[in-house]
């Protein structure tokens, strides 16, 4: 079986790389709001590659999996833009004509080389079109919201669906996507924390930076989710409960702004409903993802003819680099 213990202590190592990175950047951020804005970004970033080499399951360049071309083409575009943003360098139609052009690709960018993107199994053009409208609403939504009213419980949510996401993936199979998740949930956390302790007048200096970690959240929660769902076992409705916990995080307090105050309005602000409401589908996908991790382990007591022909079904579909690993097999965190 995987070494979860080890994962484990990756996922710690980026947490606390994370929020110490976060804690003194915001300590000694400057004044100048384009600048201090950077802090909660770099604090991700660093706490993730922290994690990532614990687990040695660092990019492949040049990249030759999904996973590979998330970390090193979707999400460092996606840097790149929230960068521009923070700053304060990037607004207007072009911002959202880069976002629109990084959701248009992603889909076809994270299955190039597999028969999901070529052969009888290829998807619709329409398919793909329907996935970059959603990433591009949610992305744009979500971040608007989130730098309007310096919501801190979005990207949290966020952070805790990559992190069922994980749990999801790994159940079903593929460990290699379940670290990636994993640690970049657990590097999210961490620089939240940082944002969290650090006091009021230094959050309200990188309130930028809180809205740019949101919207590369959403890009990374998408990327998993598709590479989880084409070359592991995570099942569609799983995965359409997972990129929708962020989402009814943020929908009640965006739709509260446009009604009168009463009690109805508070209630849609309030942090409790927004919580529990955005905790549904992540419960229900945990709960789901145990039952699968049940029949892994019921899997490792067959013969290894059974096993392997078990998994042949999913690792025909994959690029060689994503196949998931077979029932029984000696999996690698790579």
């Amino acid at each position: 079986m995987p070494d979860v213990t080890a994962l484990g202590r990756a996922a710690a190592c980026a947490f606390a790389a994370a929020a110490l990175l976060g804690v003194a950047g915001l300590r000694s951020a400057p004044r100048e709001r384009s600048l201090a804005g950077l802090v909660p970004v770099a604090g991700w970033v660093w706490g993730t590659v922290a994690g990532l080499v614990m687990l040695r399951a660092l990019p492949h360049a040049p990249p030759a999996s999904a996973l590979d071309r998330l970390l090193l083409i979707l999400l460092p575009v996606t840097l790149a833009i929230e960068i521009e943003v923070a700053g304060g360098w990037l607004d207007g139609w072009l911002l959202v004509a880069e976002r629109g052009m990084v959701a248009l690709l992603a889909v076809p960018v994270l299955l190039l080389g597999s028969v999901w993107m070529a052969g009888p199994a290829a998807l619709s053009l329409g398919a793909i079109l329907a996935a970059a409208l959603f990433l591009w609403a949610a992305w744009e939504g979500v971040e608007a919201q989130v730098a309007a009213t310096a919501d801190r419980l979005v990207p949290a949510v966020i952070a805790a669906a990559l992190l069922t996401a994980g749990a999801a993936i790994g159940a079903g199979g593929w460990w290699k996507g379940a670290t990636v998740a994993v640690t970049l949930a657990a590097g999210l956390a961490g620089t939240l924390v940082a944002d969290l302790v650090s006091g009021e007048g230094r959050r309200r200096r990188t309130a930028a930076g809180l809205a740019a970690v949101t919207g590369i959240g959403i890009v990374a929660l998408f990327g998993c989710v598709v590479a989880g769902t084409f070359f592991g076992r995570l099942r569609a409705g799983a995965a359409v409960l997972v990129v929708a916990a962020p989402l009814l995080a943020a929908l009640p307090a965006g739709i509260a702004w446009f009604l009168p105050e009463s009690a109805g309005e508070r209630l849609l602000r309030s942090i409790t409903y927004r919580l529990a409401l955005a905790a549904v589908p992540l419960v229900a996908v945990l709960a789901a993802a145990r039952a699968d991790l049940e029949a892994l382990r019921g899997g490792l007591d067959r013969p290894a003819g059974q096993a392997a022909a078990s998994g042949a079904v999913n690792a025909r579909q994959c690029h060689p680099s994503d196949a998931v690993a077979v029932v029984g097999a000696s999996p690698s965190p790579r």
